[in-house]
């Protein structure tokens, strides 16, 4: 039971660290200041689909992910100028967001191979 709460307490802690992260690369790129809780919903929800994929070794998930993320970027529209922008940004935040996942998947299947849960869940 001390496993699910430190993971789900680290999951929490983990998600409220990443949105200030892209928080700050939305700063960076476009000069928005302030947390957009749609787009931070969206992280969340696609963070937790691919780890749940990822822990039950479905692998394939990821180019179905990859595919969603195409087919809703093949349909933003903005300034050539901006393009560039919005391509890097994009970028940048699928795989931090592939890489969170996978961190996540890590920790759940190393849990007790890492010193400090093992020392926290016994």
């Amino acid at each position: 039971m001390a496993k699910c709460w430190i993971l789900f307490v680290g999951l929490i802690l983990m998600e409220i660290l990443v949105a200030f992260v892209f928080a700050m690369i939305a700063q960076i790129f476009y000069k928005k200041v302030g947390l957009n809780f749609k787009s931070i919903f969206k992280g969340v929800a696609e963070r937790l689909f691919l780890t749940i994929a990822l822990v039950h070794d479905l692998t394939s998930a990821l180019t179905f992910f990859s595919a969603l993320k195409l087919a809703t970027r093949l349909k933003h529209k903005e300034a050539d100028d901006e393009h560039n922008k919005f391509n890097d940004y994009y970028l940048m935040g699928n795989l931090a967001s592939v890489t969170v996942a996978i961190l996540y998947v890590y920790v759940y299947k190393n849990f007790d191979a890492i010193p400090l849960f093992y020392k926290l869940s016994h």
